[in-house]
Formats: C-alpha cells, sequence, structure tokens
C-alpha cells in the first residue's frame, strides 16, 4: 500500500485507565502495520469571557500530555517516534474531522466514558455522538486486547441493501490489518428478506473471494435474537473484533442500558469513504 506518510490512530486521552486500554489496542495494531499513534486531549470551548484562562489550560494540558505520552513509552517500551500528542479546544464536527484530516489518521479508539476535564465526564452515548460526525470507523474498546494481533474478526451480514458500503471496509480491514473475516448472518423466514439476504451472499462472497480474503459463513440459530448470537458467535470463536455500521451499533450497544458484554467493536459511519482514508479496497 503506498503511502506518502504514515497512517495514524488517535486516541481521545483522559489520563484514566479506560483510555489506556485504548493505547494497547492501538499498539497493537500500529506494529502490525507501523502506524503512529497521537494522544488527543479535548478541553471544552471557552465562554465568552474565558479565553484567557482558556489559553492557559491549554498550555497546562500540553506540558500534562506529553509526561503521559513519555510515560507510556516507558511503559510499553514504545519508539518516541511512533506516540506523538496534540490538545484540542472544543468537540464540534468541524474540529474534530479537522484534526482526523491534518493527522493523516485512519482510525479512532476509544473506551467507554472520556473527561474533558476533571470535573466533565463524557459518556458512551456522547463519545458516540461526536465520532459519528467524522469519516473514519472507531473502535469501542472496554478491555484490553486478548491476543498479540487481530486475528479474527466477526461481520454480522443481513438483508440490509447498503451492507456493501460495510464490506468494502471489511477488505480493506483484512487486508490492513492481516484478519480473518468470520460473517454471521440471521436465520430468516420471511421471503423478500430472503432474496436480499440471497444477493448479499452472493456480492459477498464474489468480493472476498476476488480479494484472497479468508472467511467463512454461519447462519444463527432460528428463533434465536441475531444480536445474541453475534455475542455467543464471538465469544465462541474467540474473535477480537465485531464490525458493526453506526445504527446498528446504537441499537445493540450505545442505546441498550443493559449491554455489558467486553468484545471490542469496530464502528463504522454511513458516510465513511475507504478511498479516503488508508487507499482503495480494489
Amino acid at each position: 500500500m503506498a503511502k506518502t506518510r504514515k497512517d495514524v490512530i488517535v486516541i481521545p486521552w483522559d489520563y484514566t485507565e479506560t483510555c489506556e486500554i485504548a493505547l494497547q489496542h492501538a499498539i497493537l495494531l500500529a506494529n502490525e502495520v507501523d502506524n503512529q499513534i497521537m494522544l488527543v486531549r479535548f478541553l471544552k470551548a471557552p465562554g465568552l469571557f474565558g479565553k484567557a484562562a482558556k489559553q492557559a489550560e491549554y498550555e497546562s494540558e500540553k506540558v500534562k500530555i506529553k509526561e503521559a505520552a513519555n510515560q507510556m513509552v516507558q511503559k510499553y517500551n514504545l519508539d518516541p517516534q511512533r506516540i506523538f500528542i496534540d490538545v484540542e479546544i472544543g468537540t464540534k464536527s468541524k474540529t474534530v474531522d479537522g484534526l482526523m484530516k491534518d493527522a493523516n489518521a485512519n482510525l479512532v479508539i476509544t473506551g467507554r466514558t472520556y473527561k474533558m476535564t476533571e470535573k466533565e465526564t463524557l459518556g458512551i452515548r456522547e463519545i458516540t455522538d461526536i465520532l459519528s460526525v467524522i469519516d473514519i470507523p472507531f473502535i469501542v474498546a472496554t478491555t484490553a486486547p486478548t491476543h498479540d494481533y487481530y486475528k479474527e474478526i466477526v461481520v454480522p451480514l443481513d438483508h440490509d441493501k447498503k451492507m456493501k458500503e460495510t464490506l468494502q471496509w471489511v477488505v480493506y480491514l483484512s487486508k490492513y490489518y492481516n484478519c480473518n473475516i468470520n460473517i454471521i448472518k440471521p436465520y430468516i423466514d420471511d421471503e423478500y428478506q430472503k432474496k436480499d439476504m440471497a444477493n448479499n451472499i452472493y456480492f459477498t462472497k464474489k468480493l472476498l473471494d476476488k480479494k484472497d480474503i479468508i472467511y467463512g459463513i454461519k447462519t444463527a440459530k432460528k428463533g434465536k435474537v441475531f444480536e445474541d448470537e453475534i455475542l455467543r458467535f464471538s465469544q465462541n470463536i474467540d474473535s477480537d473484533l465485531v464490525v458493526l455500521i453506526i445504527n446498528k451499533y446504537k441499537k445493540m450497544v450505545k442505546d441498550n442500558p443493559d449491554y455489558k458484554e467486553t468484545i471490542p467493536f469496530l464502528v463504522i459511519n454511513r458516510n465513511s469513504e475507504v478511498v479516503k482514508y488508508g487507499g482503495s479496497f480494489r
């Protein structure tokens, strides 16, 4: 893959164990493809009369996050040239998207919460809303990686006609991170949905075969909730990641107060462009 500069994995940083878990995942992936890692501290935008105080906070945070980066270099035996830092004021879509483009980011990794300051915490709903405005995928991880590299990825496949957009990213991830693809599809009775599913399966097989990607396809059990089957399948094969588009992630995890599983998710925005970040999948 020809690149003029290294791709970057971005981690929203708040000095907590949660973001250090995200860093562990970033190190794993960065080592696989020689990416760089950027720790980013987001500060709340100043009020009408708070610009001077915000500038002082900005300078203080630059020193603090640089010290944190040095500590992580020592703790995880990282090349100091691989990790760098940034501090941004505000989390508006223009700020976040501009940062990702300037940094040549191809992935964001975050935990379940993120503290903007010592007194403010963004929950999974808020941090996902912020990341959902950008055009690159993001990983939500709550536990440390279980393997030395991502090997097994689970991809739920249903009758949604827009599934082809997700498959483009699956091809990219498989080639870029050298992963096996494990597809699970629901058991379907409806004849119209069956037809759409058959079309998706045909397209999926044709695309993955053309790219010489290792994959398998499993059908969920009849009468079972598909979301439960996805998690059960992921656990059975000891998968490293489940890939979901943003609206299905919101339904399954983000907007589900009872969700307690710890399997990492890679969330793909519907407007994500494989060509824009990381090169064409063709």
